[in-house]
Order: C-alpha cells, then sequence, then structure tokens
C-alpha cells in the first residue's frame, strides 16, 4: 500500500528557478524512503533520509539509510527527486556500499535529478558550506502528512562553516571527515554538504545527540555536525566504476568571479588607455623636435637673409669709379682750363 502511494504521488509542476549554485545543487538532491516489510509483505518501519545524484540514474546515500528495520525480512527503498528537478518517485535498488565510511550507491534509471559536481579541493578553515536535505523534524513541525512526504519538495537549506578537518570519524573509524556548523538533523543523512560554488565536498552523516554523562545529566552538545570528506566519496565512487562530475580547483563564487571579471576588464581598459596615451606622448614629442629643427632652419634662412640684405645694401650704397686709371691709384682732379689770352685784343687796349 505504501509503495502504491510512492508511486502515486504525483509530482509538483517543475518551477523555473534563478540559475545560481545553491539553485543548481538543491536540484540534484533527492528524498530517500526505506520502506521495511514483514514477512507478509506489510510494512513495519519507515525512514526517510537524503541523498545527491552524482551520475544518470545513479544516488549517493548512507548505507545506514538502506539497512532497514531490525525485524525486516524485506527493504524496499525509494528516491524522491526535487521539486524543480521534475519526475517522482522512483524505486531503487542498492548497488554498493562500504559500512566504514557509512555510504551506499543506489541506483533509480528513471531519475530525472541533474548530477552535482563534486569538489576536488577542500575549502580552508572557516569556509561557508551549506548542508542540503530533508531533515524529519523539519516535516513533523510542518505537520505534513504521508502523502505530502512523499511528494517532491524543496530541501532544507542550512548555513555554516568548516569547524575541523579530521582523519578520524565518530565512533574511531579511520574516515577522513568534516566537523562544520550547519545544522542537520535526523532525515539529512546522506544528503551533500556543498561549499559557495554548490560543488559537494562532503556528505553529511552524523550529528551529536544528546547524551546522559556519567553523573546522570544530560548532555545537548552544539554544533556537533560532521560530514564524509569528498575525498572519501571520490574513492568508493571509483571503485563503483562510477564516471561522476569532479571540479578542480579551489572555489570562486560567482559573484567573485564577476566582480574578478570586471576587474580584468578595467586593468585591460586602463592599460589600453595607457599605451594610448603613450602613444600620444610619442607623437607630442616627434612634432615637437620637428617644430625646433623647422624654428633651427628658420633662425639660419632668416640669418642668411639678413647677411644678403646688408651686402646688398653695402653694394647701393657704395660709390662709383670715373674713368680708367690704374686700379688702386688715387684720382687727381682734372685742372681747369687757363683762359685764352685775346692778342689782339690786349694790343689794343694798350
Amino acid at each position: 500500500m505504501l509503495a502504491v502511494a510512492l508511486g502515486a504521488a504525483a509530482p509538483l509542476a517543475a518551477q523555473t528557478g534563478p540559475s545560481d549554485p545553491l539553485h543548481e545543487a538543491e536540484r540534484g538532491v533527492v528524498r530517500v524512503v526505506t520502506v521495511s516489510l514483514d514477512a507478509v509483505g506489510e510494512p513495519v518501519g519507515l525512514e526517510t533520509g537524503s541523498g545527491f545524484a552524482v551520475a544518470p540514474g545513479l544516488v549517493i546515500t548512507n548505507r545506514h539509510m538502506t539497512v532497514g528495520e531490525p525485524q525486516a525480512v524485506e527493504v524496499e527503498t525509494f528516491v524522491i527527486p526535487e521539486r524543480d528537478a521534475g519526475g517522482q518517485a522512483e524505486r531503487a535498488i542498492v548497488r554498493q556500499t562500504w559500512a566504514d565510511a557509512d555510504l551506499a550507491l543506489l541506483a533509480a534509471p528513471g531519475l530525472p535529478s541533474p548530477a552535482m559536481t563534486i569538489a576536488e579541493t577542500q575549502p580552508g578553515k572557516e569556509a561557508t558550506v551549506r548542508a542540503l536535505g530533508y531533515p524529519g523534524v523539519t516535516d513533523e513541525v510542518r505537520k505534513l502528512p504521508l502523502t505530502e512526504i512523499l511528494r517532491p519538495q524543496e530541501p532544507y537549506v542550512t548555513p555554516g562553516s568548516i569547524a575541523l578537518f579530521s582523519t578520524i570519524a565518530p565512533g574511531g573509524a579511520h574516515v577522513d571527515t568534516i566537523f562544520h556548523t550547519a545544522p542537520i538533523n535526523p532525515g539529512n543523512s546522506g544528503g551533500p554538504l556543498i561549499d559557495a560554488c554548490g560543488r559537494v565536498i562532503g556528505v553529511n552523516t552524523w550529528g551529536a545527540g544528546a547524551q546522559m554523562g556519567d553523573d546522570g545529566q544530560m548532555m545537548t552538545p552544539q554544533g556537533q555536525f560532521i560530514a564524509t570528506q569528498a575525498s572519501v566519496l571520490a574513492r568508493f565512487l571509483t571503485d563503483a566504476q562510477v564516471k561522476a562530475s569532479f571540479g578542480a580547483g579551489p572555489c570562486v563564487p560567482a559573484s567573485v568571479q564577476m566582480l574578478q571579471d570586471r576587474l580584468k576588464s578595467d586593468e585591460a581598459a586602463i592599460s589600453g588607455e595607457k599605451d594610448e596615451l603613450t602613444r600620444l606622448q610619442g607623437e607630442l614629442q616627434t612634432a615637437e623636435s620637428k617644430a625646433h629643427q623647422t624654428s633651427v632652419d628658420l633662425s639660419l634662412v632668416a640669418a642668411g637673409l639678413g647677411a644678403l640684405i646688408v651686402a646688398l645694401i653695402a653694394l647701393r650704397l657704395r660709390p662709383r669709379r670715373r674713368g680708367g686709371g690704374a686700379a688702386g691709384a688715387p684720382v687727381s682732379p682734372s685742372p681747369a682750363p687757363a683762359p685764352k689770352s685775346d692778342a689782339a685784343s690786349v694790343e689794343t687796349a694798350s
């Protein structure tokens, strides 16, 4: 009956959201539902958790999500895609598990959820992270009926930061883990822990619950949320021969990348303006040099014209010589002619 309800739950209409890393990551998240059946096929237990697609029709979750109740004779597993991914609940089979790392690979061939990218580089300590999944307490607070729980829903998102990288997991197993402060609750098991770029950096697995101390007092740890590191997940997928999508290099959020691209563009524009200014300065210097040379040439021409004019004036004012005496000989004035004597006139007068 429950399996029929899972198959019959109609999906909500896919909604178009903004193309941002968080929204894209949400579309790859799924709700995992495990139904424990007795010998006659009646349900004796139901558990919900989270998971995410790593390849077409393949989902990662926690191994403990696939075990079912201790008294179960058979366990059926279903995956429900995120609301905007489209589709509906799909029956899944457990393809491979890893007990120490608490990982399980589920195969659901008809699942439309897009594969999430797995980060090859872990962010630094105190880097911002987000936990995505379907915590049961959120369903309880909203008093969702089972039919709504089995319907595609948006995943719950909680932000936090990385507190510690550890090589030892809770319980003492040597598994690389991330202690972080993004709150998770039962139901988040198997869901992804993502960086600011929406890439998977871990699989949420443990949360420190209330414990009774030796003195009988209840202890409620705060902020102890643990995920298996993506490097462990990568080894598991390689062993299972799954061709997942991996993202190399550190995370550069889209907003930061946009600012960096704008800065590079501005730097390129400034560099171009500097080159243009250098070119104009060179042309100005060349023009000034030519102008200076032209000024010098004009000065020489003016000086030559001035000398020529002076020479012409001097020639113009120089007195002219008469006759053809010897060159350089002084010219003496000719004696005035003596008056002619008129003998006849003299004699008559005497």
